[in-house]
């Protein structure tokens, strides 16, 4: 009977370890690839940094301006496959007419988020977990959805208000309301720290 429970006890924290390990792989992964490695906007040449910047400044003014609201997330090291759900695959060079267009409250891909992965976009209309978090109410559902993907990976995400044209940046703890006038400086932070 004490050896049938021992060997219970062995089985079970066995089983624990290998639960564990499996669901925090790529939590230890990505902390130690973050510790060790440069930011995904550092390893771009500086003609692709300039025209990433340029695009996603001529995006955000024009959807601002418009009151177009937007969610535009800039993968860094971590990969975000298993932090979303649908979108659509797009794999398109960065351009400000083409999120323009995607945005557009008439397009089939404005709702959800674009994802910009190795200076393209990547994904289109696809979602993420909203943030559990209590936040100003005055906070969307954009907003909570990009406090919700931030809180799991180390990618810089944009939001553009519908309701007011404000635009926050956001990673990790961090979230800055940001106007368009130092739009361009304050992501250059973002996605270099």
């Amino acid at each position: 009977m004490h050896q049938t429970i021992i060997t219970l006890l062995i089985f079970v924290v066995i089983l624990l370890v290998a639960l564990l390990s499996i669901t925090l792989y790529p939590y230890i992964t990505n902390f130690i690839t973050n510790k060790f490695t440069k930011s995904k906007y550092d390893k771009l040449g500086r003609s692709s940094q300039i025209r990433l910047i340029n695009q996603l400044r001529e995006t955000v003014e024009n959807l601002s301006r418009r009151r177009v609201g937007a969610l535009i997330t800039i993968e860094n090291n971590d990969n975000i496959d298993n932090l979303r759900t649908d979108g659509i695959v797009l794999n398109a060079n960065i351009s400000s007419a083409l999120l323009i267009a995607i945005f557009n409250k008439n397009s089939p891909l404005h709702d959800g988020a674009v994802v910009i992965r190795d200076n393209k976009i990547y994904y289109a209309a696809t979602f993420y977990k909203i943030t559990r978090k209590s936040l100003k109410n005055s906070y969307g559902s954009r907003h909570r959805a990009a406090f919700g993907i931030s809180e799991q990976c180390d990618a810089t995400t944009i939001v553009v208000s519908e309701e007011t044209g404000k635009v926050i940046l956001i990673r990790g703890d961090l979230h800055t309301e940001v106007k368009i006038e130092e739009f361009q400086e304050e992501l250059i932070k973002y996605l270099k720290d």
